[in-house]
C-alpha cells in the first residue's frame, strides 16, 4: 500500500489521449513538485502521485485543466479493493458530515462489485444523511482499479471539467 499513499488525483482521459493529458498535467505540477510522477494503470486513466497535497494538485489542474481531461477526482483515501476496508474508510471520511450524499462506485477494473458496495454504505449511511442520486450536497466516489480502490469526497459535479472553467 505504501506505493499508493501519495496519489493525490485520478484523472479520466478522452480516449487515446493519455499521454497527451500526462503531459498537460505534468506541466501544470512541475513547478510545485519536481518528483510528481503520472502512471496509467488503466487506458485512459491517469494516477497522479505528488508530495503536494490534494487539494492543492486539484487546484493546481483545475485552474487550467487540460482539454484533453474529462473527469479529475481529488484523492481522499487509498485503499485496498476489499469491501471491508472501502467502507471503514469511507466512513470515516463522512465522521462528523450530514446533510444529503450520493455514493457513487465506478469499476474501472477488478472484480468488485460495486453495486453490493453502494448498498452496503448505503445501509450504513441512511441513518445519518439523505441518500438521494439527483439532489446532494456530498459524493462519495470510489474508483475500483484492480487491487486498490481511490476514494474521494465530492460536491456535486466538482470532478468534471468544463470549457467554462477556461474562461
Amino acid at each position: 500500500m505504501d506505493k499508493f499513499e501519495q496519489v493525490r488525483l485520478l484523472i479520466t482521459t478522452a480516449p487515446n489521449k493519455g499521454n497527451k493529458c500526462r503531459t498537460d498535467v505534468l506541466n501544470r505540477l512541475i513547478p510545485y513538485d519536481v518528483e510528481v510522477r503520472i502512471e496509467e494503470p488503466i487506458k485512459n486513466v491517469l494516477l497522479v502521485y505528488s508530495k503536494l497535497p490534494s487539494v492543492q494538485c486539484y487546484g493546481l489542474v483545475m485552474s487550467a485543466p487540460p482539454a484533453c481531461a474529462r473527469k479529475v477526482y481529488p484523492v481522499d483515501q487509498v485503499t485496498r479493493a476489499e469491501y471491508r476496508e472501502i467502507i471503514t474508510s469511507s466512513l470515516a471520511m463522512l465522521q462528523g458530515k450530514g446533510g444529503s450524499v450520493y455514493v457513487e462506485c465506478i469499476l474501472r477494473s477488478g472484480n468488485l462489485d460495486c453495486r453490493t458496495l453502494q448498498m452496503a454504505l448505503g445501509g450504513y449511511l441512511r441513518d445519518k444523511f439523505k441518500i438521494d442520486s439527483k439532489n446532494f450536497n456530498l459524493k462519495l466516489s470510489i474508483n475500483v482499479l484492480g487491487e486498490i480502490c481511490t476514494i474521494s469526497l465530492l460536491r456535486k459535479d466538482q470532478e468534471k471539467v468544463s470549457v467554462k472553467s477556461l474562461s
